[in-house]
Order: structure tokens, then C-alpha cells, then sequence
């Protein structure tokens, strides 16, 4: 009878217990945690990375671009102000969105087949809505003043450069003031020195911009002194072609990358 009761009674669980249940998930969910924002930051790197290196192709591909348009400028002095160099500006959301425009002879930002490629031309560069966010366009038209009549009737509808690069400011050189600045009110006339920001907006709101910089040296200026009033005439005073000022850089998040 004693052996029988010794076995009814409860034997010790070798089971877990509430509380070792409780520690174990707790760690658990720390751990998973810890693992999860790991991985997002991650893929938030990975995204970013891809991110700027596409940025970088666009941006460099609009700013040799327009150094190129720019390299070319053409400018004979004229009363009906044909060839004269303007800036309007403007803003699109936080970022700068200039317009430009100037007669050029190079074939930057053309298409192909466009019956402005391979002659003098007007360029327009400007900032305008595509699907409801900024981004680069080109127009082109007839080397003549730029009447609105005119316009409407020779300009080739507006080409998209680049859904990327959604903000665009020029600056001038001050020579009286040794510093760059925005104003340009000369109606018939071109800068000999500018600086041009292209800025390469990213999906993320929360990331700054990726700004490409470059100081160009506009080679034609020098005929402004000269009042060349076409091809066929000479200059009346001596000048000759200024190389650019300098290569350019790229700003991503406030560090400047050297561009070769």
C-alpha cells in the first residue's frame, strides 16, 4: 500500500515555465529587432548607392552638355538683340530652376534628325513639370530674337533631358565685385564668366541633393568688346579663345568628389 501511494505522487515538470517563456521571447524579439534594422539599413545604403551612381551619369551627361552648347555660343553685336544671352529665374519647390537660353552652333542637346543639329540655333534650357516633378528640358529655334510670335512659330516642342535633374541655377561673375552673383540685366550682351549647379534630386525627401558644379569661361564674350557685327567682319580690338576655368565637382551630401 505504501509503494502504491508513493507512486501518485506528482512528479517534478521538466517543461519551461511562464517566466523562462516570457525571458526567451523578449530576447527574441530584441534579437529580430537588432537583425531587421541591420538589414534595412542595408538595403537603404544599397538603394542610395545605385541612387547616386545613376545621378552622377545624368548630371554629368546635362553638364558636358551645356559646357559644350555653352563652348560654342556664337554672339555678333546687333540692335535687334539676335544673339544676346538671358537668364530668367525662378524656383522649383526648394531648389533653384533658372532658365537659359543663347545661340549656339553645337549640336548638344539636339536629336537626331532635328533640323537645328547642324547650324546655329537658339537653346533654351529650362526646368518644367513632367508627371508631377521637375525635371530638365531643351527647346530650340531659329537664330532670331526671341519675339513670342516668333517663338510659337519656329520652336520645336520641348525635349526632356532628364527626369533626374530637377533644379538648375547660373550665376554670373562680378568683376567690380570679385564674387558671383545673380543679376544679369544686359540685354544685348554675354557673360565671359559663369557658374552652373545642376542639382540631381533624390526619391527620398530626407536626402540632400546631389550638385554638380562647374565654372565655365565663355570663349565668344570677347567679341562683345570687339562689336563684331558678323563672320566676315574683323575685330577691332585683339582677343583670343580663354580655355575653361576648371573641371567639375560633385557635392553629395555636403562632400565635394573631384571630377576627372
Amino acid at each position: 500500500m505504501k509503494a502504491d501511494t508513493e507512486n501518485l505522487k506528482p512528479r517534478p515538470s521538466s517543461g519551461f515555465t511562464l517566466l523562462e517563456l516570457m525571458v526567451a521571447m523578449v530576447i527574441l524579439t530584441i534579437a529580430m529587432s537588432i537583425a531587421f534594422q541591420a538589414f534595412s539599413g542595408t538595403i537603404h545604403a544599397w538603394k542610395r548607392g545605385t541612387e547616386v551612381v545613376d545621378g552622377i551619369k545624368h548630371g554629368d551627361f546635362a553638364m558636358n552638355q551645356l559646357a559644350s552648347a555653352l563652348d560654342s555660343t556664337l554672339y555678333f553685336f546687333n540692335p535687334r538683340k539676335t544673339y544676346a544671352f538671358t537668364i530668367e529665374r525662378g524656383n522649383a519647390g526648394s531648389l533653384p530652376a533658372d532658365t537659359i537660353s543663347f545661340v549656339t552652333a553645337s549640336s548638344a542637346f539636339m536629336p537626331d534628325g532635328s533640323p537645328f543639329a547642324k547650324g546655329p540655333h537658339r537653346l533654351k534650357l529650362f526646368i518644367d513639370d513632367e508627371d508631377g516633378s521637375p525635371a530638365l528640358f531643351a527647346s530650340a529655334l531659329p537664330a532670331i530674337a526671341e519675339d513670342e510670335d516668333e517663338e510659337s512659330e519656329y520652336v520645336e516642342e520641348p525635349m526632356l533631358v532628364s527626369r533626374a535633374v530637377q533644379g538648375l541655377e547660373i550665376l554670373i561673375y562680378d568683376e567690380e565685385t570679385e564674387d558671383w552673383t545673380e543679376d544679369w540685366e544686359k540685354e544685348n550682351d554675354v557673360p565671359e564668366r559663369i557658374l552652373i549647379k545642376i542639382y540631381v534630386a533624390s526619391e527620398d525627401e530626407d536626402e540632400e541633393p546631389i550638385v554638380f558644379t562647374r565654372v565655365l569661361e565663355i570663349p565668344v564674350a570677347k567679341s562683345v568688346e570687339a562689336k563684331l557685327t558678323g563672320p566676315s567682319k574683323g575685330a577691332q580690338t585683339g582677343g583670343g579663345t580663354t580655355p575653361s576655368a576648371g573641371g567639375p565637382t560633385i557635392n553629395v551630401g555636403g562632400g565635394n568628389l573631384p571630377q576627372q
